[in-house]
């Protein structure tokens, strides 16, 4: 299967997901958030590959950030959590970061990993104080533009989670095995930590423990796990097929372990298109017309 085979399921499936997600009320919510489940991991392995043949690396990733730019002012509008471009870019920057190991005469690609974590940490606490101050008027440009302007993870759709899900395919890349054994401990270790109350569980117990600050310390740690990590203590818990369905994301797998490293027809807009344009189109039917 080629990739623009990849990515036209994974535009059905994310369609489908986002009709559940804009009307929830649906008697078939739930079996379309299930289909959805593949969309994300197959875009990201679309990502990683794209770092790796894409003619113009550079070009490549200023479209997606460019694309995470005008889906984070549609968010502003919208009040919508929606922008995987945002995700898809950061995943693109830290890929283009580890090529640099294979030009040996390049700067030592872990001197501008470094420097890359921490211009997001600085970002991060920029984003998270200015979140902070900010009023009715000024919250979602806090919250949805600045972030995405600074190429921040903070706020990021999926979290830091799925960024290293996207580490995890460039590692494995060229090996199936490893790809096969690394994917399915991601989704395992993932689903621990979302079906089970272990998070809210240590966060107690940091408040309980230590005294004078730990409720300081266990609020800050929620506040990081929510916005940054993508794993919000509040959230977790719950039925792994009614709530906790993220396992699902495994049957994406074979279908990417089915890419035969072709590109396919050339359409190199249809998904910087088709994203932002069904989200509007769905939002309006949910707010205007099926009310």
């Amino acid at each position: 299967m080629n990739i623009f085979q990849l990515k036209i399921i994974a535009m059905i499936a994310m369609f489908l997901d986002h009709i559940a997600y804009f009307f929830p009320d649906l008697p078939m919510s739930l079996p379309l958030h299930w289909i959805g489940r593949i969309a994300a991991p197959i875009f990201i392995f679309g990502v990683v590959n794209g770092v790796k043949y894409t003619s113009s690396k550079r070009m490549y990733i200023l479209r997606l950030y460019l694309a995470s730019i005008v889906m984070a002012v549609i968010q502003m509008s919208t009040q919508i959590e929606l922008n995987f471009f945002r995700t898809l870019f950061i995943i693109a920057c830290i890929c283009e970061i580890l090529e640099i190991r294979k030009n040996q005469k390049a700067v030592s690609w872990i001197k501008v990993l470094s420097l890359y974590i921490a211009y997001q940490v600085i970002v991060c606490i920029v984003c998270g104080y200015l979140s902070s101050i900010s009023n009715m008027y000024t919250e979602t440009i806090c919250f949805y533009l600045i972030p995405a302007l600074l190429g921040s993870v903070f706020t990021t759709e999926g979290g830091l989670i799925f960024v290293v899900l996207g580490i995890i395919m460039y590692l494995a890349y060229d090996n199936k095995k490893r790809l096969i054994l690394s994917y399915l401990i991601f989704v395992v270790v993932y689903m621990f930590f979302m079906s089970t109350n272990i998070v809210p569980i240590i966060l107690w117990k940091i408040k309980e423990l230590i005294p004078i600050i730990g409720t300081w310390l266990s609020d800050g740690m929620e506040y990081l796990l929510s916005v940054i990590v993508g794993i919000s203590p509040m959230d977790v818990g719950g039925n792994i097929f009614t709530i906790q369905y993220q396992w699902i994301m495994v049957l994406a797998l074979p279908l990417i372990l089915s890419y035969n490293h072709q590109r396919g027809k050339k359409y190199k807009y249809l998904f910087y298109i088709f994203y932002p344009i069904h989200i509007i189109l769905l939002w309006l039917l949910s707010n205007f017309v099926f009310v």
